[in-house]
């Protein structure tokens, strides 16, 4: 075939696309996306709310605070209590129990198994953001964790261009994976597998593939959407050395004492109740003042760790403003960052529950205090420090409590966002691809999208709220359903019903007002029947709309377990 009818019939089949969408969406098209602004959003992975400086905690965090100063601050936004169904949820706006992450694909319930919803990947009945905005003109880029699945990787869910960890877990340093049946992880960059440069770090590397991806795409004159996706500070802990030495010494306070320090900074930067009281120390943490000199020491460095990994994300937020900066699109990007889900409690050396990963871990690494956080280790911070970094609330990651699902939020577009405000609204991560959309004048194909049936969003627009045109991002008599594992709650305004499985409750449902008691301690179902009621009501049809299956009573996470991916 000569070139020039090459040409004519590759113009031509763009065409039919374009018009396919057309027929099957009501999208905009790049001509109208001129003065559109950029998305970039920003994950955590298991970054608790009162890690972040903005919000209370010690540990460094400049240019994440500076974001906050420049746009808004989210107290009441809430995740997943796991990563799987947050990241579906963020990057479609469709409950996670009709996306493919009713629960975690590696622990599936009996009677879960082949249920709708339950795919325990990103199924075919949703479309992503990237998909919606590369159909309407933008530039799509992802760097980072997936953990979608591997039955569609984000090169096939439409981005661009992708450098990407598949699974939910790995070494920082290199392509170490995380128990005996997955001893390594997949790293693929635009639907390729590859191997891993030798001066690797997760979250550099992450950065600086985005950096390349947006400073290629600078003459293409579209606007771009980044996912950048850290895998931080996600176990196993690793942290370059000298943040690690940064911190140790910090941390040498102990739990309780940093505890009730962020606690108290909450408290002073009016972010929760002044009259709020901290839940208990977890039942299988010790007095700091109890443990050993030598343990003390330990510890304290584990979490240092933690905090040097959280230090370097932050940094590497900076290099990504500093270089949007220097080609001029800071300010027409709008900045969103937050976390999949609260603290991580689970450690496998310390309570060896899950021989695959317990087991493996002790032959297979060196945890001795002078190697902890180098590559070759592999350690957690666990419950410890999680309920640390839960200072404000009950329990953590996996439960549906606050310490499990209220996150950090933080929104910047100077152009059109607020400076300097705090949101105390409650809003859920399905509210995001909503927002984002509404932001850049996109509409979601509603329930079809390039001929195949979708679901609608199930999020709602937070720009309205954010821009003075409502009062309130959820009228009064609605909210946000949450379960995972057999929890459940409901949230409506201040007001949270909330069901736990063994060993955090005895499945009974409680009423908690969120304003006045965000831990979560004082259950006031008694002494509000009606609005208790409510809830109870607003959770069953809830449920009913989105296909929960819910599990038995004294169902236990780990006896279900079909692979330990997080």
């Amino acid at each position: 075939m000569v070139p020039e009818k090459c040409r004519i019939l590759t113009f031509l089949a763009s065409a039919l696309v374009m018009l396919s969408a057309c027929n099957h969406s009501d999208l905009v098209g790049p001509a109208k996306l001129s003065n559109s602004p950029n998305i970039m959003l920003i994950l955590a992975d298991d970054m608790a709310l009162s890690d972040v400086g903005a919000y209370g905690g010690e540990i460094d965090t400049p240019n994440l605070d500076r974001l906050a100063t420049e746009g808004l601050l989210f107290t009441r936004f809430h995740s997943s209590a796991m990563c799987s169904p947050s990241r579906a949820m963020l990057l479609t706006g469709v409950d996670q129990h009709k996306n493919g992450y009713g629960t975690m694909g590696e622990y599936l319930d009996s009677s879960q198994v082949g249920q709708p919803g339950y795919e325990g990947f990103l199924n075919n009945q949703v479309v992503t953001l990237a998909s919606v905005l590369g159909q309407s003109g933008f530039s799509t880029y992802m760097t980072g964790k997936w953990h979608l699945g591997s039955a569609a990787l984000p090169s096939e869910r439409g981005f661009d261009k992708t450098f990407i960890l598949q699974q939910g877990a790995g070494s920082h340093f290199d392509a170490t994976g995380y128990a005996s049946a997955q001893s390594t992880v997949d790293y693929f960059r635009n639907g390729e597998a590859i191997e891993l440069p030798d001066n690797f770090y997760s979250s550099d590397t992450y950065t600086a593939e985005m950096i390349q991806y947006i400073q290629e795409g600078l003459n293409l004159g579209k606007p771009f959407f980044g996912y950048l996706a850290y895998s931080a500070p996600h176990f196993p802990l690793h942290a370059p050395t000298e943040l690690v030495e940064k911190y140790e010494e910090r941390y040498m306070l102990g739990w309780d004492s940093i505890r009730k320090q962020r606690h108290d900074s909450l408290k002073r930067k009016g972010l929760i109740n002044g009259e709020a009281i901290m839940a208990p120390r977890l039942a299988r943490v010790p007095v700091w003042d109890d443990v050993s000199d030598d343990e003390k020491k330990y510890q304290a460095r584990k979490m240092a760790v933690y905090a040097g990994m959280v230090d370097s994300l932050d940094q590497n937020v900076g290099k990504l403003v500093s270089f949007l900066k220097s080609v001029g699109e800071y300010d027409n990007t709008v900045f969103l960052f937050l976390s999949d889900n609260g603290p991580e409690a689970n450690d496998f050396t310390t309570y060896p529950y899950v021989p695959a990963a317990s087991d493996w871990i002790a032959s297979t690494f060196d945890n001795s205090y002078e190697n902890l956080g180098k590559k070759g280790s592999y350690i957690y911070y666990g419950e410890r420090w999680a309920h640390v970094g839960a200072a404000a609330q009950s329990f953590h990651k996996t439960v549906v409590s606050q310490g499990g699902i209220n996150v950090p939020l933080i929104i910047s577009y100077g152009k059109g966002l607020p400076k300097n405000k705090v949101v105390r609204e409650f809003s859920s991560i399905v509210d995001i691809a909503p927002t984002i959309l509404d932001l850049v004048g996109v509409s979601h194909p509603g329930n079809e999208f390039l001929g195949r049936n979708v679901h609608t969003m199930d999020g709602r627009s937070m720009l309205p709220y954010l821009q003075g045109q409502q009062e309130s991002i959820y009228p009064a008599g609605t909210g946000g359903g949450f379960e995972l594992f057999g929890h459940n709650a409901f949230i409506s305004g201040n007001w949270k019903i909330l069901r736990l499985q063994e060993p955090y409750g005895d499945f009974s449902w409680g009423l908690y007002d969120l304003d006045k008691d965000p831990a979560e301690l004082n259950n006031l179902a008694g002494q509000n029947p009606q609005k208790f009621r409510e809830l109870v009501d607003l959770y069953s049809e809830y449920a009913a709309n989105n296909g929960v299956i819910q599990v038995p009573e004294g169902w236990k996470m780990f006896e279900n377990l079909g692979g330990p991916g997080q």
